[in-house]
């Protein structure tokens, strides 16, 4: 049912403070951060890996006005995977204006009713308790949220006794150093997972939506391997133009990796073969970086068989790992393909 699966997120790093004109950072004004700092932004689709959208911007500008600035960008059957920094009130209503569908957490400030002239809020406590009394881990139900009370589906996961304890430790940390004391609300909503969509149940049983937001997290793999394998974080002093020209020619040299590595990827699972895995690749082809550039400014060297053997190096030993009790990605994958995969882009 999803024309395209929208996952996008920013990353950002520090830079040479006389960059700070060019791109500004958060420590300006005597903050303890460099004054200069780089955000990119970043989505692709999950069923093409078509790059979608790939943008420079000083560390300071938050990922909402992205959203906002590219909202129209977002077309009928999309699914949108980000963030809470992207979401806003008036950006969920032009998704659902759109025919969009999107997947998000709840922000633990937001008021959730049960129905649109409630005066009351939804008293998480009593969930909780009935949850337990009849021995259910989710609840999944229509509701309505914020202060323009927008139509969602909203899906409450309880967590174990650990995860709840780890984030109570997490802001009593964050809140001593503000002189705040934990508020009743926040303790009990620290209970559950929220999701909040507006995917019909008949189309998602709450455990797909669940298993679908985690393809979210497939973003930060990313930009872990931008920053551990590729570097594109390390800089030193330089002159503006040069500086935006070197990060242009390092997310070029990126972008070709990724292309090399998605449709291997892509021709892989369609073969029954497995799930590559995106980390493990871009090192192998890091490795060969040299070989491919070569064959690349070279008019003798055939790039076609060098792709053909950096394929075959891809399928050894560099599929995604399994893990006992936690979904694996092929699993989502295959939610989304649902055995019938257009493979036109490859």
């Amino acid at each position: 049912m999803f024309k395209r699966v929208r996952v996008k997120d920013s990353t950002t790093f520090e830079i040479h403070e006389s960059l700070a004109n060019v791109f500004e950072g958060f420590g300006k004004g005597g903050g303890p951060n460099s004054k200069a700092g780089v955000s990119i932004q970043f989505e692709y689709d999950v069923k093409t890996n078509k790059v979608l959208d790939i943008d420079l911007k000083s560390a300071i500008q938050n990922d909402s006005n992205d959203a906002i600035s590219k909202k129209d960008d977002i077309q009928k059957g999309d699914l949108i995977l980000r963030d809470l920094g992207y979401y806003s009130d008036g950006i969920i209503a032009h998704y659902i204006e759109r025919e969009a569908f999107f997947i998000s957490k709840l922000y633990h400030n937001v008021s959730v009713r049960m129905n649109k002239s409630d005066e009351k809020k939804i008293d998480f406590q009593k969930i909780y308790t009935q949850m337990i009394n009849l021995g259910r881990t989710h609840s999944d139900l229509p509701v309505f949220i914020g202060k323009k009370r927008r139509p969602v589906r909203l899906i409450s996961v309880l967590v174990s006794d650990e995860v709840y304890q780890k984030r109570m430790r997490e802001r009593a940390k964050a809140n001593k150093s503000l002189g705040y004391e934990i508020s009743e609300e926040y303790k009990i909503r620290a209970r559950f997972n929220f999701y909040i969509c507006n995917i019909p149940e008949n189309e998602c049983t709450w455990e797909t939506i669940c298993k679908l937001y985690r393809i979210r997290w497939q973003i930060e793999l990313v930009f872990k391997v931008w920053k551990s394998i590729l570097h594109i974080d390390q800089t030193h002093k330089m002159k503006g133009d040069r500086f935006i020209t070197m990060l242009y020619v390092k997310l070029l040299w990126i972008l070709i990796n990724w292309q090399i590595i998605c449709d291997c990827r892509n021709l892989f699972y369609k073969n029954g073969d497995g799930l590559l895995s995106i980390s493990k690749s871009f090192q192998t082809l890091k490795e060969s970086s040299k070989t491919i550039i070569k064959s690349m400014m070279s008019q003798t060297e055939n790039i076609q068989k060098i792709i053909e053997e950096l394929a075959h190096s891809l399928s050894q030993n560099h599929w995604t790992e399994k893990r006992k009790s936690r979904c694996h990605l092929e699993e989502i994958f295959d939610i989304i393909f649902c055995e019938s995969v257009n493979y036109s882009y490859i």
